[in-house]
């Protein structure tokens, strides 16, 4: 008899067993499924089940709770930055390496006049030479592209940058109409142009003008009173060769505006850095005899992609400048200093009387020149050769501290 209730005991627990198992696996497979659908609404009872399904489902609602609030964290942070996205005037365009488009936010497709495109190839309609850009363009890089939607012209500056999320590729585009801001400085470069260029030709078109009526005054009135008299004849050869004189002036004035123009395509090579200012050392090494002169590197073997001959120019007219600068001064101290970072660096500081305020953003203007005797060619110069290479020159210079030079490339 013990023995028979011992069996249906032992069959009852077995059962129970089972059961507890099958309830708990079927529990565990539901809380599993719900967070593989993302469904952070499912709730399991913590009451009337016994304590150990208690605990257990009480940890289920722990867990779904914490992914709940992941989850709605991280889609706040989208909504954020999709907003944000979407709030900046800058268009942007991120693709795939399929091409295929991810993002283009509302002001690139106003800026195109399109509407939200599948993949890349879409902007051939828009305009070849973009969809050119755009592929070629390289990271960190800046390109300037005219576009011309419809009656308007958009001067569209490009910069794009790459990145991997989740080992997929991604390459994001920046475009900025920067047309306003390049026609402001385009005016001002016009108006500073036009009146270096007026004073310029003013200069030699003035003695000419006075000395033409001069002599044609001499010549009409001593004409009247028969042929023309030795010292007569001595006072316009004089003005005549003033005239040719200033005449000749403005023609090298002329000339040296034309150079501008006629600056040869750079012929790209490998540069070492290096060995372009040692052979521009031993050029101007009798210029640089009470000189402190030092060229220091941050890293050695730094190589860029440029004209070396075109190169060679920027630097000579800097050096030169910098040596006229350092005339009379005490402990004359001229130093190169060259970095590599994100771009090549070449500093070139001196520590000469430094340039005036109200000077300092006129260097770069052609014929603008605070030497007696000086073109104002060498710096416009330099600036158009680093704008070939798509690179920068500037200038940091304050009244008694010096003046340093700073490309970039």
């Amino acid at each position: 008899m013990r023995s028979t209730y011992f069996a249906i005991f032992l069959v009852i627990a077995i059962v129970e067993f089972i059961w507890y198992v099958d309830r708990s696996n079927r529990d565990f497979a539901a809380f599993l499924l719900a967070l593989l659908q993302n469904d952070f609404t499912t709730t399991f009872s913590e009451t009337a089940k016994g304590r150990s399904f208690n605990e257990l489902h009480s940890a289920f609602n722990q867990i779904t709770q914490k992914f709940k609030t992941i989850s709605s964290e991280k889609e706040v942070q989208h909504i954020y930055l999709e907003s944000l996205v979407e709030h900046v005037r800058v268009g942007i365009l991120s693709y795939d390496e399929r091409e295929k488009i991810h993002l283009m936010n509302e002001a690139l497709k106003r800026m195109l006049g399109k509407p939200q495109l599948l993949y890349l190839k879409g902007l051939e309609g828009v305009d070849k030479k973009l969809l050119k850009a755009i592929r070629t363009i390289k990271p960190k890089e800046n390109k300037l592209i005219k576009l011309r939607t419809g009656t308007q012209l958009l001067q569209l500056s490009l910069h794009a940058s790459e990145f991997k999320l989740q080992g997929q590729y991604y390459k994001l585009v920046s475009f900025q109409n920067i047309k306003t801001e390049l026609d402001a400085n385009e005016m001002d470069a016009w108006q500073k142009l036009i009146r270096v260029l007026t004073h310029e030709i003013m200069n030699s078109v003035t003695p000419i003008s006075s000395l033409s009526n001069t002599l044609h005054e001499i010549v009409e009135k001593e004409s009247q009173n028969g042929p023309l008299q030795k010292d007569t004849v001595e006072k316009l050869l004089t003005g005549l060769d003033a005239v040719k004189s200033r005449s000749s002036g403005l023609q090298a004035f002329t000339e040296a505006y034309r150079n501008l123009t006629r600056i040869p395509p750079p012929n790209f090579k490998e540069v070492a850095v290096k060995r372009l200012l040692e052979r521009i050392e031993v050029l101007l090494k009798p210029n640089l005899e009470n000189i402190n002169f030092y060229i220091n590197y941050t890293k050695p073997n730094i190589k860029v992609t440029a004209d070396a001959d075109l190169l060679d120019q920027v630097f000579i007219n800097i050096l030169k400048n910098a040596l006229e600068a350092l005339e009379g001064t005490n402990n004359p101290t001229l130093e190169v200093l060259i970095t590599e970072e994100e771009k090549v660096r070449i500093i070139i500081s001196d520590n000469g009387p430094g340039i005036d305020e109200d000077k300092i953003d006129q260097i770069f203007i052609p014929f603008f020149t605070t030497k007696k005797g000086g073109s104002g060619i060498g710096l416009a110069l330099s600036k158009q050769i680093m704008r070939l290479h798509n690179g920068t020159i500037n200038v940091e210079s304050a009244p008694g501290t010096g003046t340093s030079f700073i490309i970039e490339l």
